[in-house]
């Protein structure tokens, strides 16, 4: 629902200042894995585990950061109750954009993760069915470090552009009125592609290597991941509310030009490595089709929507 605090595990009377302070305990706990929490005479595989405990106190702080975009504070008060207060109140839009800041820095840069050449090669496993049972165990001895990440992104990609939350912010903003700041689909929506796409507006003229890419191997998967979930908003067929068709424009805007800007940098592949210059012209051809696609379908639906192509459907079938 719409109330950010309706929640657990959210302690303190802020909880954007408690999910901050989890985090900045999860950066010293990493810093000192190698060094202090790893005794001597212990396993190197309690590195690893530890190193897994900070990822999944990340992963619930995203949620419960995530949780305040597109969201009301919800009271009982009745009318006539003295210092009544308001139904639903729209959480202040500096809120939100903290929060939508919150889950950005935490889960879109690769330095929110402490992942280190150094770190990587303590990660392993022992391979003993104890304590830590069949996990451990039936584990590869290397961590599958992009898998972790790539699932810990995915996640908040998928709290932030699912359309239950753009849908509330949507409907949010006819509850502020026009004169005062409020939090947008627009710029949410826009803040995640900048933050997820900063590549495309950074220097051209440097040259990169496949050791020193343009984007990182977590960051590709991060615009993979964005990527699908902007195609499927711009097909308008993720929800049926009413949010769904300015949802839908605003992404095939950003798929647009999102194109153009590669097709720009595509231009000038001299200096890419390997790894970006075919991330990009794949990010490239995939946008291309998806736009041409989703003209095709709209386009199928008018004067039908889904039952006309059922019942085209049904009638190819019989002939």
């Amino acid at each position: 629902g719409p109330a950010p605090t309706a929640r657990r595990y959210d302690l303190g009377r802020d909880p954007l200042v408690w999910a901050e302070n989890q985090m900045e305990f999860a950066r010293r706990l990493r810093a000192g894995l190698l060094e202090k929490y790893v005794k001597d005479g212990e396993s190197w595989s309690k590195a690893r585990r530890g190193y897994r405990v900070t990822l999944g106190t990340q992963t619930q702080m995203l949620s419960m950061a995530a949780n305040w975009v597109g969201s009301a504070y919800v009271y009982r008060d009745k009318k006539g109750d003295p210092n009544g207060r308001v139904p639903i109140d729209p959480v202040p839009a500096e809120q939100q954009r903290k929060a939508l800041k919150f889950v950005v820095d935490n889960a879109f840069h690769d330095e929110a993760f402490g992942v280190t050449p150094e770190l990587l090669r303590h990660t392993t496993t022992d391979k003993w069915f104890d304590q830590y049972g069949y996990q451990e165990a039936l584990s590869d001895a290397t961590l599958p470090i992009h898998d972790q990440i790539m699932g810990i992104q995915a996640s908040a990609l998928t709290l932030l552009m699912n359309p239950g939350t753009l849908q509330r912010v949507y409907d949010l903003e006819l509850y502020v009125p026009a004169d005062q700041d409020c939090l947008t689909v627009a710029e949410v929506l826009g803040t995640i592609r900048d933050a997820a796409w900063s590549e495309l507006d950074a220097d051209a003229s440097r040259r990169y290597s496949e050791r020193e890419p343009m984007v990182s191997s977590f960051r590709r998967n991060l615009q993979r991941e964005h990527l699908e979930r902007l195609i499927d908003l711009s097909m308008g067929t993720t929800n049926l509310n009413a949010a769904s068709m300015p949802v839908k424009t605003l992404a095939v805007a950003q798929l647009r030009d999102l194109l153009g800007k590669l097709e720009k940098r595509l231009e000038k592949a001299s200096n890419l490595d390997a790894y970006t210059l075919a991330h990009f012209g794949e990010a490239k051809t995939r946008i291309e089709r998806a736009l041409e696609a989703q003209y095709i379908y709209n386009a199928d639906q008018i004067g039908g929507g889904g039952m006309g192509i059922f019942l085209r459907a049904s009638e190819q079938a019989k002939d």
